[in-house]
């Protein structure tokens, strides 16, 4: 039995047992599973016709810590289930409730960027800013959509004066680079689902040769997070099949920025170049 189904069991069993205002919860959550799996909690209340706190204890009266926790089953149980084709359908089905698309991709996009924010602690932040501080230096790598992620990580580095470059496959496969890397290198790796079998195996021989890895991912069962020295979890729940972006901007951006907080004399001498730079009307133009 898929996790879904498990819940609405679950919903079922404890229906007769539960109050009257829990029971207009529990006939919401039965006929609109779908639509529980995108929506905010705040969304959700104002659907079903109860408070926000009425959602959580419906949650925590079925065994779950919180919402978050419920949603997150429910949304990942059943996209599991659909092909891509049937992810369209069923977002155009959503698209037909919502008619302003913009709003509907920056409220999935918010709501994976606050997920993603719940789900890193400060701690592991700040110990993968660490790595990148100390690190001689910094190799990124990733496949298909996440290649153009190591590519952006590779350019905001090397904005700032650090020494980083993207692996690429054009010659070498990624484990005859890695082969190459000194112990005090570190490796950042974008894996997101579904999960490239050459990264995951880059990341865990980089791992056999002592070679600290920074991981960029999107669940706790990613199996590139067995083998990185550290994971930052993003959520990239999208309308469509693809990986939303949002998310994983807002994270790269974010550890960039601290960066520069934390190594401000690096950062000073990177941004006097940059503005010498922008001065040269051969290459930019200024108003």
């Amino acid at each position: 039995m898929n996790t879904s189904k498990k819940i609405e069991k679950l919903i079922m069993e404890a229906v007769p047992s539960l109050p009257p205002n829990q029971k207009k919860v529990a006939e919401f959550f039965l006929e609109n599973m779908s639509l529980v799996a995108l929506l905010p909690v705040k969304d959700i209340a104002k659907e079903a016709g109860v408070s926000q706190a009425s959602i959580v204890r419906f949650a925590q009266l079925l065994g779950f810590s919180g919402f978050k926790e419920l949603k997150d089953k429910i949304s990942s149980s059943l996209k599991n289930q659909l092909s891509p084709t049937e992810l369209y359908q069923y977002a155009a089905s959503e698209k037909e409730k919502s008619p302003d698309t913009l709003k509907l991709v920056a409220r999935n996009v918010i709501n994976n960027i606050n997920d993603t924010i719940d789900s890193n602690g400060a701690d592991v932040f700040s110990a993968v800013v660490d790595k990148i501080i100390a690190a001689r230096q910094i190799i990124c790598l990733g496949l298909e959509l996440s290649y153009h992620f190591s590519t952006l990580m590779t350019f905001q580095l090397r904005l700032y004066n650090y020494d980083a470059r993207t692996l690429s496959l054009d010659f070498l496969r990624y484990q005859e680079q890695i082969a190459f890397m000194h112990p005090d290198d570190l490796l950042i790796a974008f894996s997101f689902s579904p999960y490239s079998r050459e990264t995951v195996e880059a990341v865990a021989f980089a791992k056999s040769k002592g070679i600290d890895c920074i991981a960029f991912t999107d669940k706790k069962t990613a199996p590139i997070r067995e083998f990185a020295t550290h994971s930052i979890q993003i959520k990239t729940d999208n309308i469509m099949f693809s990986n939303s972006l949002g998310a994983i901007v807002v994270v790269i951006n974010a550890i960039i920025a601290e960066l520069n907080f934390r190594d401000k004399e690096r950062t000073l001498n990177a941004l006097k170049i940059i503005e010498e730079n922008i001065k040269d009307t051969r290459y930019f133009i200024n108003q």
